[in-house]
């Protein structure tokens, strides 16, 4: 197993015991530091919010913390495990380390890579890539262009009214669509139905009418839409969500109903 997944299983591992333990602190004999943020690429200057909350205290459920944000600035120091921390990179490449000592003098760190630059990342499919753009027809009469939705986060999701999945996984992103709307969350649903009027049809007799529908036929087979974020002939299929920050990466790629609250509510 390579570095960064042995990374990803132990933050894995430590989200788990968060879920029960919020304060972040423990009665471990040992600390262990875990450094996250909701956003790590995007375009320079690039302001990344670390959040400390997931490490783990050591003895005495004490610990303190150094933050070196990699750029030979001054680095953040505290005790406060549950704060998060704002720090603006220029243009490059750095590796924000997090050092943890707790009451005895034992220490863990985590690295945590971010990147900026002058454009942001390449446009792809993958989370960490920025997500392409489009134009296409929406089941209202007009268009819709995605990129005129910077600086609003995003749940881009494909689904049809022939998916039995699709349509179980509608309530779910209905609900989270409107908590979340007054955070600046919109829901772009891309309905792949062989006819426009099925998909109408479902949402208004379903009452989503919070969703920004967009209607693109193909069905099982798939469509232009479809194979320009890579859904064609791959593992993935239908139904599919996914969550583009402000700054237009994509933070997400999943089903619809394994995106949760908390989930979106690190990205906002």
């Amino acid at each position: 197993m390579d570095t960064r997944a042995v990374r990803f299983a132990r933050r894995r591992l430590v989200l788990a015991l968060a879920v029960v333990v919020l304060t972040g602190c423990t009665g471990r004999e040992e600390p262990i530091a875990v450094l996250t943020a909701a956003v790590i690429t995007g375009a320079a200057p690039l302001e990344i919010a670390f959040d400390l909350s997931y490490s783990v205290c050591g003895e005495n459920g004490s610990a303190t913390y150094e933050l070196d944000f990699g750029d030979a600035s001054d680095s953040s120091v505290g005790s406060d495990l549950g704060v998060v921390v704002h720090h603006t990179y220029g243009a490059g490449t750095y590796d924000a380390v997090l050092i943890l000592t707790d009451a005895r003098g034992q220490q863990d760190s985590d690295t945590l890579t971010i990147t900026a630059d002058a454009s942001g990342p390449p446009v792809g499919t993958s989370v960490g890539d920025t997500a392409p753009d489009f134009t296409a027809h929406t089941t209202g009469g007009g268009s819709l262009t995605l990129y005129d939705h910077r600086g609003e986060v995003i749940l881009l999701d494909f689904w049809g009214a022939w998916c039995a999945p699709c349509r179980k996984s509608m309530p779910h992103l209905d609900a989270l669509i409107r908590e979340y709307a007054d955070n600046g969350v919109v829901a772009v649903v891309i309905s792949t139905d062989a006819a426009e009027q099925t998909s109408i049809d479902f949402l208004e007799d379903g009452g989503y009418d919070a969703f920004l529908s967009v209607w693109e036929p193909g069905g099982k087979s798939g469509s232009p839409l479809t194979e320009l974020y890579g859904l064609n002939g791959t593992d993935v299929g239908i139904p599919c969500t996914f969550v583009i920050d402000r700054q237009g990466v994509i933070r997400y790629v999943g089903h619809p109903l394994d995106l949760t609250a908390e989930m979106l509510e690190a990205i906002l």
